[in-house]
Parts: C-alpha cells; structure tokens; sequence
C-alpha cells in the first residue's frame, strides 16, 4: 500500500482547484497511524469544516436536546427490569438464545469451525453426514482482562447446527464452552449443553456479553469505518461533475464526522480516557478498544508472531481462526446464513439495478476519473479494485464491477448500517405485531455481569468478590441490598442504566435524512440530493428505483413482519449515528 499518497498530488490531474469539492487544505484524506487507531482502518484528516457543522447542527444538537430525556427514560427502565426480574436482566428461554444467535443481528458471527473448535467440542460433533456445525465465536474477549471491580467477563465459543438440507434456517444451539482469566493464565471449563442447570442458564449470559461487545466493537465497526476511506477520496480526487460523486454524496452526508466523533470524540462511548453514564462495557475504553483491531488486522493482530504488540499477544491465536479474518474489501454483500442476511441481500438487488442503469451514463473522460479514483482507494483498502480492473487497457469499461462498488457502498451505510442499529435497539423492546399482541420479550443485554463464570456442570452462582473500597456509594448500596434480600443478580440496575442510555443515545436510529427521501435535483445540497440527476432518463432510473424499494418493502413485510428488520420509511441513506 501507498503511503506518500496526498490531496496535493493525487487529484485528479489537469483540472483546477474550484473543479473539486474542496480546496487542498481541506479536503478529507485517510492516514494510517493516527493517534488512538492503532491496529484500525485508515483515519480520515481532516474532516471539513462543512460537514462537521452539520454534524453539530443535526446529531451534536440531538445529544445535548435529548440526554435529560433518556436519561430518565433509562433508569426508569433499568428499574423495571429490576423489579421484574431477579436477576435484574430478562429471563432468557433457549428459543430466544438461538434466535438472538441465530437468526438475528449476532448471525453475522456464524462461521465454519476451526481444528480447535472441534477438539474443544468433539462429544457434541456428531451425525456429521446429516448436520451442519457452524460456531458463534466471541474468544476476542481474551483481551479484554482489566475489567471494573466486581465485574466478570469469559471469552466463548457457542457451538450450532442445523440440518445439511436446511433451507429456512432451522439451527439448534448445541453446546458452549467458557474460557476464563484468573489474572494470569485462561482456565477452560467443561462443555456446557441445554439441560445443565444454572450452569447453561449463566453461560448463556456470558456468550450475549461477548456477542453485545463484539457487535459494538468489532462487526458493526467494520460497516462504519473502512468506507471511511472510500468517502474521502471520493471528495478528494473526483471532480464535482463526476457522476460517481453525484450518486454517492447524499449516501456519504455526516458519515466522516459521525466516525471521527466515536473514535476521538472526548464523549465518545470508547474514549480511551474518559467515562460517562452512556459507557456500559465491562473495562474502560482503553481496555475494551483491543477489541477493535479484531475488525481490520482479525486475530492475527494478537498472535505471538507479532511480537511488537506484546503484551497482548496470545498463543490462543496463533491458529487460524475462522471468524476473524483480516480485513479484505469485496463488492458483494457477505453471505450471511440467516434470515437477517436474507433481508440484507434481497434490499442489494434494488439498489444494484439502480447503480447499473447510473453506469450507463459515464462519459469516456468520466470512466478515465473512475479508474484513477479506484487506484486512489485500492491504495488504502485491500482487496479493493485498481483502475486497470475497471477500466482495460484498450479502454474498454467494466460496466458490473463499477455497479457493484457503487452499490455496495449505498447498501452497506444505508441498509446494512440502519439494520444493525435497529436490530439493536430492538433488543430492548418488548416487540407487538400490527394488532398489538406481543410475540417477543425484551432480550437481555448483559454488558455487566457480577457473578463468577460457571466452569462445571454443577456450577453455584456465586457473586464476583470485591473489596467494598473499590466500590463507588451506590454500588455499595446496590450490593448491601441484594445481601439484605439474599439475592445473587447476574447484574445491578445501575449497570443497566448506562446500557439502556447507550440505546437510546447511539442505537436507536435518529434519521437526518431517509433512503426512500432522496431525489433528483439541478442544484442545491449535494448532501441531500443527487445533483444533475435531472435529466429525463436519470430522472426515470431515480423513480424506478424508489419504486423498486417500496415494493421489495412491502414484500419482505408481508411474507414475515416479525423478520422485517427495518421498514423503508426509517431506513436512513448512509450512516447518520
């Protein structure tokens, strides 16, 4: 990869300054290297002047509105669950464990086994001729071991199978496995299967602890930041005529300073520093943003053979491991083997007919930019086209790759982004379908547990010891009322205060501006439309493709409203928060 790369020498060349979107000193860049992104996607500098005061203007405003608000939304809600629940989580049934696993948000983690995850599970391993393993990893938590006192973590592995002539995603979770730090070596426990007692009851939890931390920290991360990269240069090395700019800049609105405020943001949910009531992970941020390198380097990041990031190398990743790969850029939407990876393929297909018909519409010189702009990202981005890719040598074009990049890029900040977001809040509701009924319970969230990990079968609960001087005044008085009633939680309701805020602060979708609202403008905020698509044949591709995705909406809908992860009217074009 490139590294001498920068705005002054990699525009496009032989056009002026006022032919691009910004002037040299101000146009967005990645960098490798940057303070606190270390093992992370390029970071992107600097970010205009322009987009961070929209970002003030429509997501800085909505925080400093709303905090009041969901603040005591969230302790009033952290206090019902409490009253309800012993525990102070909601109960968990199996069937709800395999669909959190399985069928919703964390099915992004099911992958094929690896050589240690057949030793570590081969009793449960059988009638491999008739069933499919496949593994929910969470063994990333290895790094995460300087936790807040009285808090437990366990790295897991959660073994699932389904039927090898499975088409509807039937899976059964069949087994888990705990690994967990005693302050100096990772100790196994036994291999834990539904019917175990409080034993599977509590392993449950501590697999969703790895699931709710990976998600944050690790998979969703990759749908925010390594289109960084893409967004930038997009800006930088495209003139504003481009019709690839055109198309991608509504998708692309906020995107850099969403990003850059998570990562450097002195309020962010991982500043490295600093804590605030929206925090709710089990370490501080230093701690818990090892897990961020997982996205981008996998978990070679952490191997042995990398002897310059001890001390957090591990010998436990030195084998190849299946569901941390390093990252490569692909086109196409990952295959993910479930009914949430269904609903995100059959919304690419829309917007890929969309992109196809706007390729139709570049100019010889237009084609000439868009293999320099490929050039200029596969720098930075591995696996990611070159301009010889999209363009031969005798000139020739490649209409479906460029297609496919344009469309990837749309389906992955809108429709993947505004998934993942609402699939998480959605953990936190109680779900009704359109007469009212409920059809599923609020699903635990379990960031903070305070019970020691189960290691046998015939596991006790038993709560974390703690010194009470390690201990801030409500946390004493947490734990003084629970010895008073004689009850062990899995957690305190101040622990579910800061998760709840989390949601409403940073999960729950706030849309500056919806897929389904952009149209075709001659001028104006390129931001919020796709500029020069006035034309009559780019004016028709506009409106087929809305037309497309209502009726793709309506569809998915009517064959399973409790699958329909995301309706098109909340769905947002690119990533927003």
């Amino acid at each position: 990869m490139a590294s001498d790369i920068s705005p002054q020498n990699a525009r496009f060349p032989g056009l002026p300054p006022s032919a691009f979107l910004y002037p040299d000193d101000m146009t967005p860049w990645p960098i490798k290297n940057k303070l606190h992104y270390n093992g992370l996607a390029p970071a992107i500098d600097p970010i205009p002047a322009a987009e961070q005061s929209d970002w003030q203007r429509f997501i800085g405003k909505y925080y400093e509105n709303s905090i009041l608000q969901f603040g005591v939304a969230s302790t009033a809600a952290a206090l019902a669950t409490a009253v309800e629940h012993r525990s102070d989580y909601p109960d968990l049934h199996d069937d709800d464990f395999t669909h959190l696993l399985c069928e919703g948000l964390y099915s992004k983690y099911l992958s094929p086994l690896d050589e240690t995850d057949k030793k570590t599970f081969h009793s449960e391993i059988v009638d491999e001729d008739r069933h499919e393993y496949l593994k929910s990893d969470f063994s990333c938590m290895r790094v995460v071991k300087s936790l807040y006192p009285g808090e437990a973590s366990a790295a897991s592995v959660a073994l699932v199978r389904r039927p090898k002539d499975d088409k509807g995603f039937n899976y059964e979770v069949v087994a888990i496995a705990l690994w967990v730090f005693d302050g100096k070596h990772w100790n196994p426990s036994e291999v834990f299967r539904p019917g175990d007692g409080e034993a599977w009851t509590v392993a449950r939890y501590f697999v969703l602890q790895g699931a709710i931390h990976r998600i944050n920290l690790i998979d969703h991360p990759g749908v925010h930041f390594p289109a960084d990269t893409i967004n930038a240069l997009t800006k930088s090395v495209l003139p504003k005529s481009n019709i690839i700019l055109r198309l991608l800049q509504p998708h692309m609105w906020l995107s850099l300073p969403v990003n850059n405020a998570v990562l450097e943001g002195q309020r962010s949910i991982i500043n490295p520093n600093t804590w605030y009531p929206w925090c709710p992970f089990v370490a501080k941020g230093e701690e818990v943003r090892k897990l961020l390198p997982f996205c981008w380097y996998g978990s070679d990041f952490y191997a042995t053979t990398n002897p310059d990031r001890s001390p957090d190398a591990d010998p436990y990743f030195d084998q190849p491991n299946s569901s941390y790969r390093p990252y490569r850029f692909s086109p196409r939407p990952a295959d993910i083997p479930s009914h949430y990876g269904e609903f995100l393929r059959r919304y690419y297909d829309p917007i890929r007919a969309f992109t196809r018909g706007v390729v139709d519409h570049l100019s010889a010189q237009e084609w000439q930019e868009a293999a320099f702009w490929a050039d200029a990202i596969a720098a930075y981005l591995p696996g990611h086209p070159t301009g010889k890719d999209l363009l031969a040598g005798d000139g020739t074009p490649n209409k479906d790759l460029l297609a496919d990049l344009l469309a990837h890029f749309i389906w992955n900040g809108a429709v993947m982004h505004s998934s993942d977001h609402e699939s998480l809040h959605e953990m936190y509701e109680s779900m009704h379908d359109a007469s009212g009924t409920l059809y599923r319970q609020a699903m635990p969230v379990p960031f903070i547990l305070r019970v020691k990990p189960p290691m046998t079968r015939d596991y006790v609960r038993e709560a974390v010891t703690v010194d009470s001087s390690q201990l801030g005044l409500v946390s004493k008085l947490e734990r003084w009322f629970e010895h008073l009633i004689d009850n062990t939680p899995l957690s305190w309701p101040m622990d579910n205060v800061s998760s709840h805020l989390a949601d409403q602060l940073f999960y729950k979708p706030h849309n500056s501006l919806c897929l389904a609202e952009i149209e075709p403008a001659a001028s104006g905020d390129g931001n919020r439309a796709y500029l020069g698509f006035d034309t009559p044949e780019l004016s028709t591709l506009v409106s087929r493709f809305h037309a497309d995705l209502k009726t793709l909406d309506a569809t998915l809908k009517a064959e399973n409203p409790k699958l329909h992860v995301v309706p098109l009217d909340v769905m947002a074009c690119g990533v927003q928060y």
